[in-house]
């Protein structure tokens, strides 16, 4: 039968509103502007994460709360002309600023083309896409659109590989017409990626890794050079291939300022440590942003790992030998 909510007292109405699901909740909320501001207090109480999977023919959907004590919801959306039947339905809840922390995150398993079916109408929608992944395509063009189409999510991982040739066939700087600003860029094939992509495209983002990068040394001291004047990448890692010694570079480092120092490592090991990686402290000019930069030989001995890390801890100043 019926119940006839409003006339419960307003603590049991906030007591059965604080433990109703996610999409419950949402429902109520739209059904009069008295359960939208009714809704208020316990929505601000749900934190969770709406994934999406996007398969060849079909879009998951997982709702998973990190509030309340629900089993993960899980929906599966079949493709029909083209588009995914309710997909907007179940992520309108995103869309209602009642919900502010629960976040959206995205990730396909297709060709390219499909998985912008699916992508491109959420952000147009102005869903804001907390986790993004990339992957299984091969194509210069895909790697630039997704990456500006992505420039505001705050995590993006690109599992993608130019094409054979593209040093030769295709200009990977003309088409970034703005820069990033995600949080975490992680690049898992990023031989194309030049300084010039650090410096302009990926200054404002915080934390890169970038794997199988492939920069000389004259790079690494030219986006080191560039983060001085204005950056707010705090986390950074790639291969560079030196062109001398270890001193060569230091005596580099000192050229633009960055101050030999010893990171306190010891703290993390119960064991001695033999060797410590050479570090430099580095300082922006405008800005009291200080990094650790610390390179290590690979087992090659050709090319050299580099970090930067905003997070660290000095030995004193007498243990340094400069």
């Amino acid at each position: 039968m019926p119940i006839d909510f409003p006339r419960f007292p307003v603590l049991v109405q906030e007591k059965i509103l604080d433990l109703l699901e996610l999409y419950d909740l949402y429902n109520f909320s739209e059904s009069s502007k008295w359960s939208r501001s009714l809704s208020q207090r316990s929505a601000k109480l749900h934190e969770g994460n709406i994934t999406l999977y996007r398969t060849e023919q079909c879009l998951e959907l997982t709702y998973e709360s990190w509030s309340h004590p629900h089993e993960p919801l899980k929906i599966s959306l079949e493709r029909k002309d083209s588009k995914f039947e309710n997909v907007e339905k179940y992520l309108s809840v995103r869309h209602s600023s009642l919900f502010a922390n629960v976040t959206l995150s995205y990730y396909h398993s297709t060709p390219f083309d499909l998985a912008f079916l699916t992508l491109v109408p959420l952000l147009q929608l102005g869903y804001p896409i907390k986790e993004c992944s990339m992957h299984r395509f091969n194509n210069n063009e895909a790697i630039v659109r997704a990456m500006m189409a992505l420039k505001k999510a705050k995590s993006l991982c690109l599992t993608c590989e130019p094409t054979e040739g593209f040093e030769d066939n295709f200009d990977f700087k003309t088409p970034f017409t703005e820069s990033l600003e995600n949080e975490t860029l992680i690049i898992q094939s990023a031989e194309w990626v030049s300084a010039w992509h650090v410096i302009n495209v990926f200054k404002n983002c915080q934390n890169i890794i970038l794997l199988d990068s492939s920069f000389e040394e004259s790079d690494v001291i030219e986006i080191l050079k560039s983060w001085k004047k204005e950056s707010t990448i705090r986390l950074m890692g790639f291969v560079f291939v030196p062109t001398g010694s270890i001193e060569d570079f230091g005596a580099k480092m000192i050229e633009i300022n960055a101050k030999p120092v010893r990171e306190d490592i010891q703290r993390f090991y119960t064991q001695p440590i033999r060797s410590v990686s050479p570090s430099w402290l580095l300082q922006q000019d405008n800005t009291d942003a200080q990094v650790l930069i610390s390179i290590n030989p690979l087992d090659n001995d050709e090319k050299m790992s580099f970090s930067m890390n905003k997070d660290f801890e000095l030995l004193p100043e007498e243990n340094v030998h400069v």
